[in-house]
């Protein structure tokens, strides 16, 4: 029963109760005083004296009558009120409890409420406060371990050309490049070294800026087929001059994604040289084609290169990332590739993951939404 039918059966019963014995008191105090004044009279040319022993007892009857009415008013009010809160006490006893849980830490716990009425909401609802809390505390760590890796990526991938300028320079001011050739080659290496820099802070200062959002972009109506085909045609030349042969397959007609032009070429440019990058092959082949799903468009780049071990394959698109042995080198790349294109896609709606290929390679897949979808 819901407290706002207890609530209702309280008042009623509040007023029914006192007014049923308030009507007996009634139909008693007048029974009693018909009889007193029936019995009033002259008996022998006197006065019938027997009307103070009833008035006595009336009076005596009508204190009675009235002191159990209100006996039984408190002790309707009493019932009644214990009646309803009953039904508010246990449910309050486990919110209680909840939340005692709760502040010690304990963010598995769950209210059991059994019950069909107003508290059923609230502790549905306390139970998806707790979810909820502990995902937003399991978020929290894992941005502070990913911050911390990131701090330690850094500090990786700044050490190595850095220790490689310093030497270049020490063998410049050492007179160890004695010739204008050597001398050049250090220069070259030192400005290669610097520019290796300049990249890898550049890429740290765009992750950084599209993790809180504040990146700007100007999403607009896209053709997913002429925008893959665009730039396979537009760059196929220059992945080839890397190692890497591009090739179209099947692309979806007249569909269409939501999104900044230049962020998407962003995210097909650093998958591409991710496959570049890591190819084993002197040519290895990235292969592109579209299938649709549902509202989603999934976007396929197929490559031959090593693959990633399964147990690092979901780590990849964290930010410099390099357990896996294959992909561990820190000269081909700053590490935030990958991530920055998570990180991408997410503004866009969508995402990417990994699997590897059973005849070998890497398959990545980027589901995002069609537009209107």
């Amino acid at each position: 029963m819901t407290i706002k039918k207890r609530l209702f059966i309280s008042n009623i019963l509040m007023i029914a109760i006192p007014y049923v014995v308030s009507m007996i008191t009634i139909s008693s105090s007048i029974f009693v005083f018909g009889l007193l004044f029936n019995g009033y009279g002259v008996r022998g040319g006197r006065p019938n004296m027997q009307i103070s022993e009833y008035g006595f007892h009336a009076a005596l009857i009508s204190l009675l009558l009235l002191a159990f009415f209100f006996t039984v008013m408190i002790l309707t009010n009493r019932f009644l009120t214990k009646f309803v809160f009953k039904k508010i006490e246990q449910p309050l006893e486990l919110l209680s409890g909840g939340v005692r849980h709760i502040s010690e830490g304990d963010l598995d716990y769950k209210i059991d409420y059994s019950g069909y009425d107003e508290f059923t909401p609230v502790c549905n609802a306390f139970n998806d406060m707790a979810a909820q809390l502990k995902s937003s505390i399991a978020e929290v760590q894992k941005n502070e371990q990913n911050r911390k890796e990131l701090f330690v990526g850094i500090s990786h991938d700044l050490r190595s050309p850095l220790t490689s300028i310093k030497a270049f320079v020490e063998g410049l001011l050492d007179g160890v490049a004695n010739t204008p050739e050597a001398q050049k080659e250090y220069l070259l290496t030192i400005k290669q070294k610097t520019e290796d820099i300049n990249t890898m802070l550049s890429r740290l200062f765009y992750y950084s800026k599209i993790d809180m959002g504040n990146y700007p972009t100007e999403p607009e109506k896209l053709d997913i087929a002429q925008e893959l085909t665009d730039f396979v045609t537009a760059s196929q030349e220059e992945y080839r001059a890397k190692g890497l042969a591009l090739e179209i397959g099947d692309l979806p007609t007249d569909k269409h994604i939501f999104a900044d032009p230049l962020q998407l070429r962003s995210v097909i440019a650093n998958i591409l040289g991710n496959s570049a990058k890591y190819k084993e092959k002197e040519i290895a082949t990235s292969k592109i084609h579209c299938i649709t799903n549902g509202r989603y468009i999934k976007i396929i780049f197929e490559d031959d290169g090593p693959g990633v071990a399964d147990h690092a394959i979901d780590k990849i698109f964290d930010a410099f990332y390099r357990t896996d042995e294959s992909r561990n080198n820190p000269q081909k790349g700053s590490g935030l590739g990958l991530a920055i294109v998570a990180k991408a896609l997410e503004r866009m709606g969508g995402r990417i993951y990994a699997e590897n290929i059973l005849t070998g390679g890497l398959r990545f897949v980027i589901e995002i939404p069609m537009y209107g979808g």
